[in-house]
């Protein structure tokens, strides 16, 4: 009898874990019609995005090579560690208050391009 009531439970279990899961119903609560997007992707090295174009960080490298040229400077290495970049730039003139000032208009001008780092310009 203990056999059988051990295996009466064990195929209730099984049974009960096999069930096919209910989707979320609205039922006239808050939300009730909103279209949710799963598929968005706020990183785009995410490899949950499954389109052909997969920007890496060389290519983030590169777009903040082209903005230092567009200003009119010369780019040395760029580095990126984690959500900082750091950025070597030649400037031209190498007053102080001018160098600073170089600096902080050319690394606004990368963050506006580049957005999830935080730049760190230099000067070599």
């Amino acid at each position: 009898m203990r056999k059988v009531s051990t295996m009466m439970i064990a195929f209730l279990l099984l049974v009960a874990a096999c069930s096919p899961l209910k989707p979320p119903e609205a039922d006239g609560q808050a939300g009730e019609g909103q279209n949710l997007n799963t598929d968005i992707n706020l990183n785009p090295q995410s490899y949950r995005n499954m389109s052909v174009d997969k920007p890496t960080i060389s290519d983030d490298q590169d777009k903040i090579r082209e903005v230092v040229e567009t200003e009119g400077f010369d780019a040395g290495v760029v580095s990126i560690t984690g959500n900082h970049a750091w950025v070597n730039v030649k400037f031209s003139n190498k007053n102080e208050a001018s160098l600073n000032e170089q600096k902080k208009t050319l690394a606004a001008k990368i963050y506006q391009a580049v957005p999830r780092y935080k730049i760190h310009v230099r000067a070599r």
